[in-house]
């Protein structure tokens, strides 16, 4: 008994020695927490800010012995992308005028006269609101509006709405600059503007502003989104005196080569081509910096039976046939593509059509047409013409969209002084049944389908067309030959000249009362310039607007 009471006191009096060590090696240990003056974590009063508009407001109960407060806002949750941070020395603070409908991860520093003793960070976040409605005045850019290295803006003038000044800000490659300026005086009352000096094949966002408005974020219009033209690193450029013909037809049967390929052509060169039948999409692009390039064509394009095809893309290219019973394109096989797009192009000597469907029952499927800014001149003039777009595949057309704005159609009995060779129509849909929605705007027609309807969707149950700003100055017959049942249309801002013979009542539009040939420059010679600065046609940008005086 006596031994063992020994045994514990000789176990406790160790303990004893070994807790004192365990205790001095604590107060000597590096990691230790020192009793010193850092600084508690700041606590937040509400567990979210309050978000106004696009205005935040953070509370937070005060830190004994701090000097000051940080307050950081990031776009990004790991705090690596700072917007702003401020510096104060309230515990609260009211941040006004930040981005809309923007989530912004915060956080909150109290601040120690030494910086060594700042407390840890606090965290939050909070969602701005949504833009109260504003006017979209700004309109989108179209493929004719930009090269590059420069961008046209334009917008609609409204007085209660005033523009000012225009930039553009990189999409992607952020260490590019910005480029804004204010607008002159004569910009502004045209409501158009240019921006120079971009960088080529570039995404670029672009603003116009009222800087009238106190607020940064209200000052901005709708943006607008636009990539600058010129060859990307898949870009193949072609430059004058190489076979694009070759070329183009290796590359169709080239497995290697992928879908949507881009042919960039020199400016101010000349190719020579036999269309064929096409197995994948591509593009075919002319430079903006010069002359445009020109491709002589014999024979039409074609797509190859079964073909699924993304989209075909043509621009800033002079077209032109060299045989009699041509076309640009012509097909009697079946097959489906995405898109077919065609912008700032010339269309010359196609006599006998522009782009024909036949084959009886062959499917064929055109997710959309869009053509921007081109024209057509001289076409035509062959003895069994079929016409400008002619669905012929005995209702197996299927076009879902096509838009044509911008455009030019004139002069389409070439090499005859037979006017009854004419184009005959700018669309005829045939015997198709699928709905289509077709949009004509800001076109000018000239000399064109002589006697002939313009428009003929009569079995297209369902669809939609949009006829507005046409300037119809030609001896054509009906606008809408037909329409199927149940469609919709939209006839507005139309003018008529006394070559019209029908009236513009049907198109809801306005006679002007005067001829082509009072209304244009030298429309004999191709030059549909508006004479007058003071007309309607020019006031109301009405027909296509490269025709109207600078």
């Amino acid at each position: 008994m006596k031994n063992s009471k020994r045994a514990i006191y000789i176990l406790s009096f160790l303990s004893m020695i070994l807790l004192a060590g365990m205790l001095n090696s604590c107060q000597q240990d590096e990691f230790a927490y020192a009793k010193v003056d850092d600084l508690f974590l700041p606590k937040f009063v509400l567990d979210k800010p309050k978000v106004e508009s696009n205005n935040v407001t953070m509370v937070w109960y005060k830190v004994n012995d701090a000097v000051s407060y940080t307050v950081e806002l990031h776009l990004d949750n790991y705090h690596r992308s700072l917007y702003k941070s401020y510096t104060i020395t309230e515990s609260q603070i009211f941040i006004e005028d930040i981005p809309y409908k923007t989530q912004f991860h915060i956080r909150l520093r109290a601040n120690h006269a030494n910086p060594a003793h700042n407390s840890q960070w606090a965290y939050t976040t909070a969602l701005t609101e949504e833009r109260p409605a504003y006017a979209q005045i700004l309109k989108p850019v179209q493929k004719v509006d930009f090269t590059e290295t420069e961008v046209t803006a334009k917008w609609v003038i409204d007085p209660q709405n005033p523009v000012d000044s225009i930039s553009v800000e990189p999409g992607q490659n952020k260490e590019l600059p910005s480029i804004g300026r204010k607008l002159t005086s004569a910009e502004i009352s045209k409501g158009e503007a240019t921006l120079t000096g971009l960088e080529k094949n570039t995404l670029y966002n672009l603003n116009v502003f009222d800087n009238n408005k106190p607020k940064r974020y209200d000052k901005p219009y709708n943006q607008v989104t636009f990539r600058t033209a010129g060859p990307s690193e898949a870009t193949i450029v072609i430059t004058n005196g190489m076979d694009l013909d070759a070329i183009l037809r290796a590359n169709n049967e080239d497995p290697a080569i992928p879908e949507g390929t881009e042919y960039f052509l020199e400016a101010g060169s000349l190719f020579k081509i036999t269309p064929f039948a096409i197995t994948k999409g591509f593009k075919l692009i002319g430079s903006t910096e010069g002359e445009r390039p020109q491709i002589e064509m014999t024979g039409n394009w074609n797509i190859a039976e079964g073909s699924y095809l993304s989209s075909l893309v043509f621009g800033n290219i002079r077209f032109y046939q060299i045989i009699d019973a041509s076309y640009f394109f012509n097909s009697g096989t079946s097959w489906t593509i995405g898109e077919v797009s065609f912008y700032n192009c010339v269309f010359n000597q196609f006599k006998r059509g522009f782009w024909r469907h036949q084959g009886n029952g062959k499917y064929k499927e055109i997710g959309k047409i869009d053509m921007q800014s081109c024209t057509f001149d001289q076409v035509g003039g062959h003895s069994g013409t079929y016409g400008t777009f002619v669905f012929g595949s005995a209702g197996a057309d299927n076009v879902k969209e096509a838009t044509f704005s911008n455009c030019t159609y004139m002069r389409d009995n070439y090499q005859t002084t037979d006017r009854t060779r004419n184009f005959k129509n700018l669309f005829d849909y045939g015997a198709s049944t699928y709905p289509i929605r077709l949009t004509f705007e800001n076109v000018s027609i000239y000399d064109y389908a002589y006697n002939r309807g313009l428009i003929y969707l009569g079995s297209a149950v369902g669809s939609t067309l949009i006829f507005k700003n046409v300037l119809l100055a030609s001896p054509c017959g009906k606008v809408v030959q037909s329409i199927g049942a149940n469609s919709t249309t939209e006839f507005s801002n139309n003018y008529t000249t006394t070559d019209y013979l029908l009236g513009a009542g049907a198109i809801k539009g306005t006679e002007l009362g005067i001829s082509a040939q009072n209304l244009f420059v030298n429309p004999a010679a191709g030059d549909l310039t508006i004479k007058d600065a003071n007309s309607p046609i020019v006031t109301n940008k009405v027909g296509d607007t490269r025709w109207l005086p600078k």
